[in-house]
């Protein structure tokens, strides 16, 4: 197949740079620790979930009217695909309180996440995990799941579409309804799939391909001549073009013009290309900067599209497994070209994540810092657990003598202290007998440890006492009243405390900004720096790489690494 390649220097060009499987399990985590009741009146997650959601996932929440928007925020697509995969539950029909009601309502509507096929799906490799969400949105809609002809990209909207869509007008009838777009996508893919990887290829020489080899692969040159009413249907009479948008006006495109497959079928590939094939991160697409003056919808407007190097990975069954390496230094560094996202959950509970990737990055390569704390309580939590043959397993090697002594030591530790998950402390002189079922341990004659605090604190309010509950956060005691009989700081404590004047030293920071020219050495300096545990920071979109000037020696290391692959010259 030979496509035309374009320039896209001119273009208004578009990178989707969010990565759907590390969202998708992001959002998981979230609502599987976290009981989140969707609203009753429309079904959506509450606000306040849905902004500390985008603060997990860095991206900026839905606007309270995200209704009016025409393309779906990628939260709202991460949470249906999730119902999609059958990976959680909660009610999607409602119910009708009443016989003025014109809307269902959604009662104490809880997000469940399905354990058993969470479990399944974790169990596959990241590439399959990846084919499978492919798989799926080929056989949905690009929004929801309705029962309609009008169920795919001709009228409907991806998280990243910006193109219009065609009226729906008459979409249940006609030829419409007797499309099979499962079949028409993955076609596609497959031809997108004979496209160089990193070469910008022209759309319009796509569709030209299409026209002269491959007419029919999205209305059968023998579809049905009459619908089930008896009606005659016409090849091309569901889709009709009008100088605006509000233009009662709408003229059918005819089936005998010259240029009847560019209206039709050449409208629908620059909308497929900017909805599965962009979700996916298999395409980068650029747009013309000028304004449109044809009739709508648009047309050749997405003028260029460029496959990525892992929609090319995928379906050439191409995946390397994830490669995990423990370091002298007690850094973990995994490194896979899809989310590894049960590799990262063993990992992270041992340690903390000090390098993270962008979101974007065609390979994953993330960096994590073996905590003897965090050993420790792994431990505790999984006694059966032994973290040294985890590690030699994802890495499948020995591990660095360093760090086997160490762990071995840390380890150890896990039988020196107790984890304890959903109790509370509670300070009483003369505790009453009634309370002694909830003492889980004695810690000095006024403090105990106690189960089930609330069922605690009830009981001692039925008996006549009066309990005082402190919240204290995370991070330090919070003060008690000076009312109050306690062992613990009052408050005339902690103001005082407050009055000192805390010394507070400000660092210089010069930083340093290199810009690369293309891709490929912009994801290999960023992935050389990560093994040698550089800090920098990235931004995909300029490919610039911005690191401090102390580390400026690591990555003069770093670019002399690559001196046999690219001959870096800095200016």
């Amino acid at each position: 197949m030979q496509l035309q390649t374009l320039n896209p220097q001119s273009l208004n060009i578009f990178s989707n740079d969010r990565d759907i499987l590390r969202d998708l399990f992001t959002y998981l985590d979230y609502v599987g620790e976290r009981e989140v009741k969707r609203m009753t009146r429309t079904n959506d997650i509450p606000h306040t979930d849905l902004k500390r959601l985008a603060k997990l996932l860095d991206i900026e929440p839905p606007e309270k009217d995200d209704w009016m928007y025409t393309a779906p925020h990628w939260m709202n697509f991460i949470d249906n695909l999730a119902l999609r995969l059958q990976l959680v539950s909660y009610d999607t029909k409602g119910e009708y309180r009443g016989y003025s009601s014109s809307e269902p309502s959604f009662i104490e509507n809880y997000i469940v996440v399905n354990t058993s096929n969470l479990n399944k799906f974790s169990e596959l490799s990241p590439a399959r995990q990846e084919k499978h969400l492919v798989e799926t949105l080929i056989h949905a809609s690009p929004r929801r799941d309705y029962d309609s002809a009008s169920n795919n990209e001709f009228y409907q909207y991806g998280s990243f579409s910006s193109l219009d869509r065609f009226n729906g007008w008459g979409a249940a009838t006609g030829v419409m309804p007797t499309l099979k777009f499962p079949e028409v996508r993955k076609f596609l893919l497959e031809v997108l799939k004979a496209c160089p990887a990193g070469t910008w290829v022209s759309t319009e020489s796509l569709i030209a391909y299409l026209k002269a080899n491959h007419p029919y692969f999205l209305i059968p040159e023998h579809h049905p001549k009459k619908d089930r009413w008896g009606k005659e249907i016409g090849r091309y009479d569901n889709f009709h073009e009008s100088k605006d948008n509000h233009s009662t006006d709408r003229k059918t495109v005819p089936a005998n013009a010259p240029d009847a497959f560019e209206r039709v079928e050449g409208r629908y590939i620059e909308r497929f290309l900017e909805d599965i094939p962009l979700t996916m991160r298999f395409v980068e697409v650029g747009y013309d900067p000028n304004p449109y003056t044809g009739l709508l919808p648009t047309r050749g407007m997405l003028k260029a599209f460029c496959v990525t190097e892992r929609f090319q990975r995928l379906m050439s069954e191409q995946e390397a497994s994830p490669k995990v390496t423990v370091q002298p230094n007690f850094d973990v560094v995994i490194e896979s070209d899809f989310y590894p996202a049960k590799i990262i959950r063993q990992v992270a509970a041992l340690g903390e994540q000090v390098s993270s990737p962008q979101n974007g990055h065609s390979v994953y390569v993330g960096i994590f810092l073996l905590k003897k704390a965090a050993v420790a309580a792994e431990q505790v939590k999984n006694p059966d657990l032994d973290v040294i043959e985890l590690l030699k397993n994802l890495s499948g090697r020995d591990l660095p003598s360093n760090v086997q002594i160490e762990l071995d030591e840390w380890v150890g530790h896990a039988e020196q202290f107790t984890l304890y998950d959903g109790f509370s402390l509670l300070e009483m002189a003369d505790l009453p007998i009634e309370a002694e079922k909830f003492i889980a341990e004695k810690i000095s004659p006024s403090l105990r440890l106690v189960r089930s605090p609330e069922k605690a604190f009830s009981m001692l309010e039925t008996l006549g006492h009066v309990p005082l509950r402190i919240q204290h956060p995370a991070w330090e005691l919070a003060p008690i009243a000076e009312s109050a009989q306690s062992v613990f700081p009052k408050e005339s404590a902690w103001i005082e405390a407050q009055k000192t004047a805390k010394q507070v030293k400000v660092s210089r920071v010069v930083t340093i900004s290199y810009r690369f020219p293309d891709a490929e050495s912009f994801d290999a300096i960023q992935k050389t720096l990560a093994e040698l545990r550089c800090p920098f920071q990235s931004d995909p979109v300029t490919r610039i790489v911005n690191i401090q000037q102390k580390e400026q020696t690591r990555f003069d290391e770093a670019v002399q690494k690559l001196q046999d692959i690219f001959a870096i010259e800095i200016e």
